[in-house]
């Protein structure tokens, strides 16, 4: 499979000339790569994961099958790169709409709702990374994953400051990735019932469920009881004149 220099990534042609060019044949395979990767998102986006075919992709990219499998071995390795470039991008945006300074509630809702602006204008990556990574294997949810991972130290990052700022307590990891369940959960049922063009009209309990987890004093940890004495059996069995007696009465 051809390995792309990622430096040319903003020099590559979305369209190539007909015939013979005299293009690098690097941004040539560049360009293949990225039309495969976006047809394979605008498919799964519209079809879901299972139902997509390589045939569908090259087609839909205007690319012969040999050309696909100069880059991927199958369908499920360039579901995964594409599925690394959207968890790049959202990353990427998740760390620098939290790096905003303000108080607890204005750094919420400026972080929440420029990710939910940022879902609804690429509605085919919130689709395919909320509704269709499950369906793709174990390896693209491990993948997912480390995506939340990284939005719960976000979470972390931001209770540190409110805690600092006496408007709450700085959250655990797991704490955080409670969290980020939460959100991620209404953003997935909001997808799957209404569409992306919806998520904005969730904002409102999205940046009230935040703040609530961030302001809230969490309850210390209980100390362990020790493990409760299990009561010893009475050997019957060995005292059987009294075993006699108390059948006898």
């Amino acid at each position: 499979m051809k390995k792309i220099d990622a430096s040319k990534s903003n020099l590559v042609p979305r369209i190539l000339p007909r015939g013979r060019h005299k293009l690098d044949p690097q941004l040539v395979a560049a360009s293949q790569r990225q039309r495969l990767l976006e047809a394979l998102v605008e498919l799964v986006a519209e079809n879901g994961y299972p139902a997509v075919t390589i045939g569908d992709i090259v087609s839909r990219a205007g690319t012969a099958k040999r050309t696909f499998y100069d880059h991927f071995a199958d369908k499920l390795e360039c579901f995964l790169a594409a599925l690394e470039g959207i968890t790049d991008t959202l990353v990427a945006a998740s760390a620098r709409l939290f790096s905003v300074s303000g108080t607890v509630r204005e750094r919420c809702e400026y972080s929440m709702r420029g990710y939910l602006e940022l879902l609804v204008s690429m509605p085919n990556t919130a689709k395919v990374f909320y509704l269709e990574a499950v369906a793709a294997g174990p390896e693209s949810v491990t993948r997912r994953h480390a995506v939340q991972l990284k939005f719960a130290r976000n979470i972390v990052a931001l209770s540190r400051a409110a805690s600092a700022a006496g408007e709450g307590q700085e959250l655990t990891e797991l704490h955080a990735m409670a969290v980020v369940g939460a959100l991620h959960q209404m953003i997935y049922g909001q997808l799957l019932d209404h569409g992306p063009d919806a998520l904005l009209e969730i904002i409102d309990d999205v940046v009230e469920i935040a703040v609530a987890f961030l302001t809230v004093r969490m309850p210390g940890v209980p100390a362990r009881r020790p493990p409760a004495r299990r009561p010893q059996k009475r050997d019957t069995a060995a005292r059987p004149d009294a075993t006699r007696r108390v059948g006898s009465r």
